[in-house]
């Protein structure tokens, strides 16, 4: 896409080839593709619309003075009742009109029986003069984000590719996999009741024509990845001798092919590995034990030092430090608990593996002394602290990684994103070459 203009919607109209690849609902590997590609952070609050705000809890849903600034008028919670969230009616009083979405961050969650009432609220609400929305979850990324995909879908008749290129271009999002398979199956729904000539609007063929590029240059790749991948076993054997020191060089090309078989086979694995953490059928609580006096739970557990006390909680390890919603430091523990910070994103090109032997080393240490208790957090405890809490079982405990994930699955519902996954079957793939090597380690 770059150096390529999108075509302007008042040009021709769209040849065969764009038509067809708007006329399908892209597969899940696109939409992450694109989800990964663009607009890479936000901000507390971003406008993603006209007077249509999407951000988090922590800096603007819990700051009616800040509300008050921006002139919102109307707030959609989007995680109404669930950890760190404290928006009521009663919160905002009669200045601001709410409504609440009990939706939990997980893929296993149905969110669709709320996409026409979140968007039918947002709509009614930008339908009177002068009136701002804010829409919000914890992080402002998933839960909420899918809302108001549903909204541009259902009101402003985009297709879900066009209403992500379109929130992209104002904040980072990423819907987790669930969401993205419900919002699937409504586009197809959509597009089944409306047919295909109510999407091709002038008022969209822009963008539209934007989202048919993209697939195509994404389809592209993934047919180059293919064809490189077939031909790969092929290419094991090509090397080439260097006249300076006889040295073996690989052949450029077929490097490039043996990466992306590497790289097609790590998304085979991370596929299974989601197949595992999908079957969890447990709803997520505040805080569980997952393993002999070790915790994971959420940031609002973290930050009540009662409740860590009735736990027995001696050691805090903050996977979200200096993050958003997070405001653990030694400072605010005192002498009552030992903390240890990591400051992680949890995104798809967040390194949290130069972090896995420091968390381990801590989780370990402090579990080697009587009666000590540890609790991992990160703002929801599902993506930062339970990779984590995977790598100590991995490096201390001598799990393999599906082995650890079983472990973790029967006790929480935890979710680490793909990249997180994908680091962790790199750990998982070390550690069993040297144990091979060497079986003490």
């Amino acid at each position: 896409m770059a150096g390529e203009e999108a075509p302007s919607s008042r040009g021709s109209p769209p040849n065969k080839a764009d038509a067809e690849c708007l006329d399908e609902t892209p597969s899940l590997e696109i939409l992450e593709e694109v989800l990964h590609g663009g607009q890479s952070s936000c901000h507390h609050v971003d406008e993603v619309w006209p007077n249509l705000f999407l951000g988090d809890i922590r800096y603007m849903s819990h700051d009616r003075y800040g509300l008050w600034l921006l002139g919102v008028t109307h707030v959609l919670n989007a995680a109404h009742g669930k950890m760190c969230c404290k928006g009521t009616d009663d919160f905002y009083g009669t200045t601001v009109s709410y409504y609440g979405v009990p939706a939990n961050d997980l893929p296993t969650f149905d969110l669709s029986p709320f996409f026409y009432p979140a968007a039918q609220f947002i709509h009614q609400a930008l339908s009177k003069p002068n009136a701002k929305v804010f829409v919000h979850c914890a992080v402002g990324v998933s839960r909420s984000a899918a809302l108001v995909l549903a909204y541009l879908m259902i009101h402003h008749n985009y297709t879900l590719l066009g209403a992500i290129l379109r929130v992209k271009e104002s904040r980072w999002i990423f819907p987790n996999r669930g969401f993205l398979r419900q919002l699937q199956s409504f586009d197809e729904q959509l597009r089944r009741e409306r047919g295909k000539s109510d999407h091709m609007t002038n008022a969209l063929g822009c963008t539209l024509l934007a989202s048919s590029l993209v697939i195509r240059g994404i389809r592209g790749r993934y047919e180059t990845s293919r064809t490189r991948a077939a031909e790969a076993p092929n290419a094991m054997t090509s090397v080439r001798l260097s006249p300076f020191r006889n040295r073996v060089i690989s052949d450029p090309k077929k490097s490039t092919m043996t990466a992306a078989r590497g790289k097609q086979h790590v998304q085979v694995e991370v596929r299974e590995l989601e197949q595992i953490l999908d079957a969890c059928k447990l709803d997520l609580t505040p805080v569980d034990e997952v393993w002999p006096n070790l915790f994971i739970g959420s940031v609002a557990t973290a930050q009540n030092r009662t409740a860590l006390k009735k736990l027995g909680i001696t050691h805090v390890l903050n996977a979200a430090h200096t993050k958003q919603g997070s405001i653990g430091d030694q400072d605010y523990y005192g002498d009552a608990f030992v903390y240890h910070g990591i400051a992680a994103d949890d995104s798809s090109r967040f390194d949290i593996n130069v972090y896995f032997r420091q968390a381990a080393d801590f989780i370990h240490k402090a579990l080697e002394k009587k009666d000590a208790k540890v609790f991992v957090h990160c703002i929801m405890g599902v993506s930062r602290s339970s990779t984590l809490v995977l790598a100590y079982l991995m490096l201390k405990r001598r799990q393999k990684l599906r082995d650890a994930m079983e472990t973790l699955v029967q006790r929480r519902a935890i979710y680490p994103n793909r990249n997180f996954l994908s680091q962790l079957l790199e750990l998982d793939a070390q550690l069993q070459r040297k144990r091979r090597l060497c079986p003490i380690l």
